[in-house]
């Protein structure tokens, strides 16, 4: 313990305002400490008033043909007693460990400035002081059960609590022990009920019906009453030994509890049949809030002024990030972001030492790729830092000087000893290694979750500011509660709030690291950046070389294009995305990210909007542009054992749509040739050919784009092609392409959905 917190004070130092990290894990451990030490003396303690009515314990013992009653002394029972309840409260202080975060925020909530309908709470109320008091009610609950449970069933194993001639028996000892106990737990429970309207309004409770706000906060209040009540009976049994009355009112407590928050829900759910619109208006309200949605700007994004524009611009482009990392890096292990000013894609290849970093700029024949304009001082390779660094390294600050204000000074025997335990790295201890310093944590999200451990950062990716390279993240920032709000999956758990709070950055020939409050943050990021301050820095320190750079924020925009999908779309006409996954442009030296969606028709699908979102000054910003309503998309090109389809990357010239798609050569698993077919759309025309500027001589030339074909015959040509391709993949044992496109092949094989 002490070699560990050596080492975490020794990285701490490498930071400006590292102090505040010690301040956490102080507080982690005192915190975690108290709980701790409350558990244990509630099992104890509980335990102890029952082993006190124990006279005697006897233990039958054979002794060849005679048996023996040997009295347990006192002594040991006393031991049981006490290594039971330090168990029992170290089991019941599991999964406290993240307590203090839960706590610290609740001590100072956010403040939205904006209050629910229902209730009339903050919103910052339901994201910040609701999770922490449902989690002291839940433990309080489970506290209380469990230790009336034990010592009820330990009064009936000594004969003090028991049934005779149909009436409840209780010592004074135990009637007056299990009567506090059952005050406690009934005043925990009338408690969850105080709770319970805004648990339900806050999502806890599931998807928000207007049942549940009519029938359940009703119901919630009388349940607390209830409960009140049944706390005072107990008490009186304890006082005076009434049965009748303890068993009176738990038994009113139950039958209030389920007929309050399931038999009468579910009773009036099955019978009425009452509009939800207005419910459905303040749900679309807050989850707009929830996910980003606000303020969303309704109209088209910038155009190119012309499809040769964004041909030759470089803004429109055929390749994507994984194609890209094949060719340019040699390997899927290369990290890969559009750059819009340069039009092109930096590259960096994420090696055990790493590479510098490339430009690939595309051309009619493939990528050409060139070193990108980065500095190099004393032979910096600039791979000290990055994704998948989990290893420490040892340097010295005469040969690397830049390093020595981010590495732990490796000085002193105790020093590096401490640091050789708490790193399991035993070269630290060798006296070879006085004087250098310690490069630790070198993992770009791990090292910036460890300065902002509330906040969740995604796939760092490269860019460059002052001729160095960067690696960037966002940092998000969640809750599994707000007001109405339903839950969509993020990272394999539920969520109802996610915004893009911060946006951290390391130098990776350094390891100065940096975690900025983002442009146009929330407010609980806000409080959060209270708390962690200074570490935490404001926005307006963000470089704008490099804000500039730096692409709308990945994971937010799929919530965002998900609860707009279902805000929008209904079971009879969903709306589905096109393509699965955003994608990115560059109009005008600015770097967007876009998604488009579309909605089932007799004939055909048809184009029904169009997401997109970039990183301005004052923050994101996100814009839906809905077209007429005869806009069609083409189909998917489909590939085959030797060819792959790329990304579809639909935009707007002047006022009308483009689409732009390419067919690479490239097998399974292999890196691609180059591009095989283009295809490209503005508006009902079409034009392909081998290149991007045969295509579009095809298209102004006049060639009209054929109408598009959704027979069966069409399909089954389609299938066919996939079927060879999946055909492939099996063979060569890759089961996640073959489940790709053995989805592919439902999906044209499906009967289009009809209105109901």
């Amino acid at each position: 313990m002490l070699a560990v917190e050596t080492a975490e004070r020794a990285w701490a130092a490498t930071f400006p305002g590292g102090e505040v990290l010690l301040e956490a894990r102080t507080l982690a451990r005192q915190m975690q400490g108290f709980v701790m030490l409350f558990s244990i003396l509630w099992a104890t303690g509980n335990l102890f008033v029952v082993y006190r009515t124990i006279g005697s314990v006897q233990m039958p013992r054979r002794l060849g043909d005679l048996e023996i009653v040997e009295a347990v002394p006192q002594r040991v029972l006393f031991n049981l007693t006490l290594a039971t309840g330090i168990l029992s409260g170290l089991l019941l202080s599991l999964g406290t460990a993240d307590w203090w975060r839960d706590a610290l925020l609740a001590g100072t909530p956010p403040h939205f400035g904006v209050s629910d309908d229902i209730l009339h709470h903050d919103l910052g109320y339901y994201v910040a002081v609701l999770p922490w008091q449902s989690t002291l009610q839940a433990h309080a609950t489970a506290w209380t059960a469990s230790a009336t449970l034990v010592a009820g069933l330990l009064y009936v194993a000594i004969g003090s609590l028991r049934v005779r001639q149909g009436r409840l028996r209780t010592s004074d000892h135990a009637r007056a022990h299990l009567a506090l106990l059952l005050a406690c737990l009934a005043l925990a429970l009338a408690w969850g009920a105080a709770l319970d309207p805004a648990q339900v309004v806050g999502g806890l409770h599931g998807t928000v019906d207007q049942t549940a706000l009519d029938v359940r906060l009703a119901g919630a209040a009388f349940v607390a009453a209830v409960g009140v009540a049944t706390a005072i009976a107990s008490l009186i049994w304890g006082w005076r030994d009434i049965p009748n009355l303890v068993l009176g009112s738990w038994a009113a407590l139950f039958l209030a509890w389920v007929g309050c928050y399931a038999l009468v829900p579910g009773v009036v759910r099955a019978a009425r049949t009452s509009d939800e619109s207005r419910l459905r208006q303040r749900r679309a309200a807050e989850e707009q809030v929830a996910f980003g949605l606000t303020p969303i700007e309704a109209g088209p994004p910038p155009a190119f002024s012309s499809i040769e524009a964004g041909l030759r611009g470089g803004g429109l482009p055929l390749w994507d990030a994984k194609r890209v990392a094949l060719v340019a890096g040699g390997s899927p292990r290369t990290a890969v972001a559009l750059s819009a000013t340069p039009p092109g894609w930096l590259t960096v290849s994420l090696l055990p030492r790493g590479g510098a970093p490339r430009f690939a700029v595309e051309t009619d024949t493939g990528l050409a790729v060139a070193g990108a304009p980065v500095r190099r001082a004393n032979g910096d390779t600039l791979s000290w830092f990055g994704p998948g660094a989990t290893e420490f390294a040892v340097v010295s600050p005469d040969t690397w000087p830049a390093l020595r204000a981010q590495g732990v000074p490796l000085r002193g025997r105790l020093r590096r000893a401490a640091l050789a335990w708490a790193l399991q790295g035993l070269s630290l201890a060798r006296a070879e290694t006085d004087g250098r310093v310690l490069l630790w944590r070198r993992d770009v999200v791990d090292r910036l979750q460890r300065l902002a451990p509330f906040a969740d950062f995604g796939e760092p990716i490269p860019a460059l500011a002052d001729s160095a390279l960067w690696w960037v993240s966002w940092g998000y920032v969640s809750s599994e509660t707000f007001p109405l709000a339903r839950a969509l999956p993020w990272r394999d758990q539920p969520v109802r709030y996610l915004r893009a709070g911060l946006l951290g950055a390391v130098r990776a020939a350094t390891g100065e690291t940096h975690v900025w409050l983002a442009p146009g943050h929330d407010s609980l990021t806000a409080a959060w950046g209270r708390h962690f301050d200074p570490l935490i820095e404001p926005r307006d320190r963000i470089p704008d070389e490099l804000l500039r750079q730096v692409a709308y924020p990945a994971e937010v925009f799929q919530l965002a294009a998900d609860q707009l999908a279902r805000a929008n779309g209904n079971d009879s006409v969903p709306w589905t995305p096109r393509p699965r996954t955003p994608f990115q442009v560059a109009p005008g030296g600015t770097l967007w990210m876009a998604i488009g969606f579309e909605a089932a028709t007799r004939s055909a699908p048809r184009f029904v909007a169009l997401l997109a979102g970039t990183v301005e000054a004052a923050g994101p910003a996100l814009r839906l542009w809905r077209p007429g309503p005869a806009e069609r998309l083409p189909p998917d090109l489909v590939g085959a054992s030797e060819t792959s389809p790329g990304e579809l990357r639909i935009w707007l010239a002047g006022e009308t749509v483009i689409t732009l798609q390419a067919r690479f050569a490239q097998a399974p698993d292999s890196a691609p040739h180059g591009v095989e077919k283009v295809v490209l759309t503005l508006g009902p025309r079409g034009g392909e050919g081998p290149t991007a500027p045969d295509a579009l001589q095809a298209l102004l030339t006049g060639q009209v784009r054929a109408p598009l074909d959704t027979t069966l015959s069409a399909r089954w040509q389609q299938v066919r092609a996939l079927v060879a391709r999946a055909d492939s993949a099996m063979t060569a044992g890759n089961l996640e392409r073959f489940g790709q496109l053995w989805k592919e092949i439902r999906r044209l094989l499906a009967p289009a959905p009809r209105p109901r």
